[in-house]
C-alpha cells in the first residue's frame, strides 16, 4: 500500500469553503495513475472508477490517499483500491479504480492525463447541470464509465437526466462518440 499526503490548497475549493468533488477525484486519481506509474504500467488507459465521497475536506487542511493494488490480469484489467481520510485518520471516502491495456491493434497515441479528464468531465456535469452543485455538498457516489480514449484539449458535450431527486445520469460526446458515461447519486 501506498500513501499520498496533500494539502487542500485555496484554487481546489468551492465557495462553501471545502474543496470541489473534481479536485478531490483529481487527487484520488493522480495518486492511483503515480502507483500505476512506479509499477512500471504506463501504457494502461482508464476505463472505470466509483468514488464514495462522505466529507469533503476544508481549505488548508490535509488529506492521505492510500492506494492498494487490487486484481491485476497482466494481460487486460488493473484495480486499484483506494481509502481516503482527514489528517486524523479518519476515514472520509473511497474510491475503486480500474485500468485496461490497450490492445494492439489501438493506436498508441497520448490520451489526456487521467485525473485532469475526470475532473474536466465532472465540471463539465456541474456546468451542464445548476442543481448538482448543491447536491454535491452532500455525501455522493460517482460511477464514471470511460468508453472512447479523450485527447487533451478535445471539446466535448454533455447531455445529463435527472433518474429522480437523488440520481443524475450523464454522456459525455465528443461528436457520435460517447466518451464517458457517469452516474452521480447523493444521500
Amino acid at each position: 500500500m501506498r500513501t499520498f499526503e496533500y494539502s487542500i490548497g485555496p484554487d481546489s475549493v468551492a465557495s462553501d469553503g471545502r474543496i470541489t468533488v473534481a479536485s478531490l477525484c483529481g487527487y484520488i486519481l493522480n495518486a492511483a495513475h503515480r502507483t500505476m506509474i512506479e509499477e512500471g504500467y504506463w501504457m494502461c488507459l482508464l476505463s472505470r472508477c466509483s468514488f464514495e465521497i462522505d466529507e469533503r475536506p476544508k481549505a488548508d487542511e490535509s488529506i492521505n490517499i492510500m492506494v492498494e493494488s487490487g486484481l491485476n490480469n497482466i494481460v487486460t484489467l488493473l484495480n486499484r483500491n483506494v481509502s481516503l481520510t482527514d489528517s486524523e485518520g479518519h476515514e472520509i471516502g473511497r474510491c475503486k479504480v480500474e485500468w485496461i491495456f490497450p490492445s494492439a491493434a489501438q493506436k498508441i497515441e497520448i490520451a489526456e492525463n487521467p485525473s485532469r479528464l475526470a475532473r474536466r468531465f465532472i465540471n463539465k456535469f456541474k456546468d451542464a447541470m445548476p442543481d448538482v452543485e448543491s447536491a454535491m455538498g452532500l455525501q455522493l457516489r460517482i460511477d464514471m464509465d470511460f468508453r472512447e480514449k479523450a485527447m487533451e484539449r478535445q471539446d466535448f458535450s454533455v447531455d445529463f437526466k435527472k433518474i429522480c431527486d437523488s440520481s443524475f445520469f450523464f454522456l459525455a460526446r465528443s461528436g457520435s462518440d460517447t466518451l464517458c458515461r457517469a452516474m452521480l447519486q447523493t444521500a
